[in-house]
């Protein structure tokens, strides 16, 4: 089928978006989270201020928001117990980016 691809199996590697570039590039990204489940660090002026994550199917399957917000939580449960305690997440989006 011309134009379709199929979704990747694995996690795509994280990469980093600005706002401008979301602004203007906002399908194009939707369309890689969705296709490929690639993650974005959105930031404003060079800083990170937000994620940008895929949905696991079974909440896809759902147009319930409540299921959305729900997978976003146990994600960031899940990245918590990676985290040693006093470790700063600014501080780790940072050097991730380095």
């Amino acid at each position: 089928m011309r134009g379709h691809k199929k979704a990747a199996t694995g996690p795509a590697p994280r990469r980093t978006v600005g706002v401008r570039e979301l602004k203007a590039q906002a399908a194009r990204i939707v369309r890689s989270v969705r296709e490929t489940r690639a993650s974005y660090v959105v930031t404003h002026r060079g800083r990170p201020v937000g994620v940008l994550l895929p949905i696991d199917a079974v909440a896809a399957e759902s147009p319930d928001d409540d299921a959305a917000w729900t997978t976003f939580l146990e994600a960031g449960r899940r990245l918590q117990q990676t985290i040693r305690p006093g470790t700063s997440v600014v501080k780790l989006l940072s050097d991730s980016r380095r």
